[in-house]
């Protein structure tokens, strides 16, 4: 009566019962992305057995039982803390506002720039079939201070395992190591770190985890598939002929594709921080049973969520051949099955919103297109594909095709049988499988804060797998990018309550939806109203492991503008009323008009349009020295540039190049460009400005002239006017030497441009050389004898912009104003 089994799936079994543990240097399949923990058994297969009980991971860090951010999830995503100002004395690297590399643990955000900044992430290894391999050629300090993850995503999967478990061992409570990972004391015992990197995630903000190069929708769960061909095809064509045979999929547009802007992180769905999208308008069909009458314009009336996961491609470029200075685009080449599984970083949760009635019109012949343009939502944080691993599962077909068939109660309901075509043999897996993740969908109406659960699917409904998904995207030698995103289609399970989308749930419209309403009221739906908020929930549950969640990917639907958009001036009005006010205001500069220092920040606050305050220290009268200007610049010196951060802290920064530096990076999308970005052209305008700022300015000082004045008439025979004398040479000195440089720099290039470093605009160069000429002709250097190509460059600056209002004479009548 026994059912008949494989040898090997009765040598497993016995080996399960007998509780033997395999060693990972004899596992075929998980090798090292997967390492064995305690009482874990590896096994030669993706799809997992029944196991025995784990011994849970624990953290240091509180994390409740249904928190989805636990010590065997940790998701990568972007966030910034606008809100947060710091404790701590140190001035941090970012800005709070700026987007930067985290994970999630409990109920905190990580910021992962810290954790490398502070060399937490550093000497990284992998687990290898030989032990633990170094990770080389990795930076994470640049890394994990990107605005998005493409460059992790980009690195290697024996990376992404490193960094994860390193992150695991920092939030691994001491004496719970397990086989694999120790727990590491670096971070628990750093309490101002800590109160810097993490941040609860209430007060995060959250940002796309990628920059998101190509968008790629599939048609991946049968159940879903079979669904709306029944509606529209009726039950005996349901599936077109090409479905069984291969992924079906078309390309999105990723400029539409939204962050969710709030997780939850086991609290109550529909809580916190909810993003919108906006029903959209387009063409309809006048009359479905007479298509010559044609359309009409107006708002779509049939709007509905899709639930969807995607992953994030990962990974170096698929090529076909490595590049060379000729061809620097990737030649694609075919992932075969196992490429394409460790090109899988990890999963979102995706809303994939579509306008139906609009989609009806428009499909005929070329598929959707503005019918699902218009707006995408995913959960924003990324949950890695190793997170993952232990909750594989059979798919609810069992098995693709042949002879060997393995039916399940959803097959065989789906009348899944020999006639289904096996799979090509590049799309043939033998580790065909999917993970056990729950996933629901809960509408939320305008007027009410309950939510009514309306779908409960699991991505176990999926006939074709992610892995296959990517192999066939890719079969033809399309290029696969790190950050690239593939969604699956919606997911639907075989019973109504598991249908994954509003057009299932109401069968084209003839059931009703009863949802929560106010104050005890029901309210009835077919499809979305204006107002209403929909909430996507996923997570993994296990025996022994940690719960493993996305987070919510949820938001509320605006009303349409119609045309002729009429209150569109409005929301471009409120959209401006409510922009963030600048990170850095009310500037002030406290300089002396002569100084040749001061004269140079004056030319990048005009280069950058910024406005600002004059606070004349008159040098000449000693003001430098007085009590109140020293606590500003303990050098007693000019100039200094004083002005408020973002949350309102009073910010000084004294020394001139500094100052122009901070200018042209806090202010980088304003005005002109200081600093050239190409790294050689950048370098040499710093140090034709280093040349100028060390070598020849401090000579010409006031306090330089007076100290060697004083030291003179200390002499028997004082020399008068030694201190000038000494000026005038080192000045002379440092002009000559300039002018060969430059002259040189010149002649090499007959194209080159009118400015010091051969550009067509000003550099931090010019800045500092024209202060520099004017200095000279005040020390009596006949500056057009000994420099005629710095003469050229400076009437070429006498006529830019950032220096007509600027001049020294023109500045003092200012000053002598205040």
């Amino acid at each position: 009566t026994m059912p008949a089994v494989s040898l090997f799936d009765f040598l497993k079994a016995t080996i399960l019962l007998s509780n033997i543990k395999i060693s990972p240097a004899h596992s075929t399949v998980f090798k090292a992305f997967f390492p064995p923990r305690k009482n874990t058994l590896i096994i030669c297969s993706n799809v997992s057995p029944p196991q025995p009980v784990l011994n849970m991971r624990k953290s240091w860090i509180e994390i409740s039982e249904n928190c989805d951010f636990s010590l065997d999830n940790i998701p990568f995503g972007v966030c910034s803390f606008p809100s947060y100002k710091s404790i701590s004395s140190g001035v941090p690297l970012l800005t709070p506002s700026t987007p930067r590399c985290c994970t999630a643990i409990g109920k905190f955000s990580v910021d992962l720039h810290l954790l490398a900044e502070a060399g937490l992430l550093d000497e990284l290894v992998a687990p290898s079939d030989n032990g633990v391999t170094k990770i080389s050629n990795f930076h994470p300090r640049i890394v994990f201070c990107q605005p998005s993850l493409n460059d992790f995503m980009a690195c290697d999967k024996k990376v992404w395992v490193a960094v994860r478990n390193r992150l695991i061992s920092l939030f691994m409570a001491a004496g719970h190591e397990d086989d694999v990972i120790e727990s590491n004391p670096s971070l628990h015992n750093n309490l101002p770190l800590q109160s810097n990197s993490m941040h609860l995630l209430e007060n995060t903000l959250y940002h796309l985890p990628a920059t998101i190069g190509d968008y790629t929708d599939f048609y991946s769960s049968r159940e879903h598939a079979t669904n709306v061909g029944i509606m529209f095809r009726g039950k005996d064509n349901a599936l077109q002929p090409n479905w069984l045979h291969m992924p079906i999929g078309y390309h999105g547009r990723s400029s539409s594709i939204f962050p969710s802007l709030s997780t939850s992180c086991g609290s109550s769905v529909g809580s916190g921080k909810m993003s919108t999208i906006r029903r959209p308008c387009g063409q309809l069909q006048i009359d479905a049973s007479d298509p010559t009458k044609g359309s009409t314009y107006g708002p779509c009336k049939l709007m509905d969520f899709e639930l969807e996961v995607a992953f994030f491609v990962g990974g170096p470029t698929n090529r076909d051949e490595p590049p060379t200075a000729d061809n620097k685009e990737p030649i694609g080449k075919p992932l075969t099955l196992d490429e394409a599984a460790n090109r899988i970083f990890g999963y979102v949760l995706m809303n994939d919103w579509s306008a139906r009635d609009i989609q009806k019109w428009e499909y005929v012949p070329l598929g959707p297109f503005t019918a699902k343009n218009f707006a995408t939502t995913i959960s924003t944080w990324v949950v890695t594909s190793m997170a993952l691993d232990p909750f594989r599962c059979e798919t609810s077909a069992g098995k693709q095709g042949g002879d060997d068939l393995k039916m399940n109660d959803d097959a065989e309901e789906l009348n899944v049988g020999k006639g289904d075509p096996t799979p090509l043999d590049y799309l043939k897996d033998p580790n065909y499988g999917s993970y056990d993740v729950n996933l629901t969908v809960s509408l939320q109406p305008s007027n009410t804060q309950k939510t009514t659960k309306v779908c409960q699917s699991n991505l176990k409904h999926m006939y074709w797998s992610s892995v296959q998904q990517l192999v066939h995207h890719s079969v033809t030698g399309c290029p696969m990018r790190a950050g690239d995103l593939l969604a699956s289609g919606t997911i639907s399970g075989k019973e109504q309550h598991n249908f994954g989308s509003m057009l299932e749930l109401s069968w084209k419209g003839n059931r009703e939806i009863i949802l929560d309403g106010a104050e005890g009221s029901k309210e009835v739906r077919k499809f979305l109203k204006d107002g209403d908020a929909v909430i996507m929930e996923g997570c993994c549950r296990k025996e022994g492991i940690g719960r493993v969640g996305f987070g919510q990917c949820s938001a509320r639907i605006l009303p349409a503008i119609p045309f002729p958009y009429e209150v569109e001036e409005k929301i471009v009005q409120a959209a401006t009323a409510t922009q963030p006010t600048p990170k850095f205001t009310n500037f002030k500069l406290y300089g002396f008009w002569r100084s040749s220092c001061t004269w140079r920040v004056r030319i990048a606050l005009a280069a950058k349009e910024i406005p600002y305050e004059i606070v004349p220290i008159d040098l000449f009268s000693k003001e430098q020295m007085i009590d109140d200007y020293t606590a500003k610049n303990h050098m007693q010196q000019v100039p200094t540039l004083e002005f408020n951060d973002e949350t309102d802290t009073i910010v000084r920064i004294t020394q001139s190049l500094a100052i122009i530096e901070f200018l042209d990076s806090a202010f980088a999308d304003r005005g002109g460009m200081i600093l050239p970005l190409e790294p050689v052209a950048r370098a040499k305008a710093k140090e034709i400005a280093e040349i100028v700022n060390s070598g020849i300015q401090p000579l010409q000082n006031l306090s330089t002239i007076q100290t060697l004045d004083s030291m003179a008439a200390q002499q028997s025979n004082p020399d008068e006017g030694v201190g000038k004398k000494f000026a005038k040479e080192a000045i002379e000195k440092g002009l000559s030497i300039l002018e060969d440089k430059i002259s040189r720099l010149h002649a090499a290039d007959r194209k080159a441009g009118p400015f010091a470093v051969g550009s067509f605009g000003p550099t931090i160069a010019d800045i500092c050389l024209v202060p520099q000429f004017y200095n000279g002709r005040r020390f009596g250097i006949e500056v057009e004898r000994i420099c005629p190509t710095i003469v050229q460059i400076e009437n070429a600056c006498k006529n830019h912009p950032w220096f007509r209002a600027i001049l020294p004479d023109m500045q003092r009548s200012i000053d002598s104003k205040k």
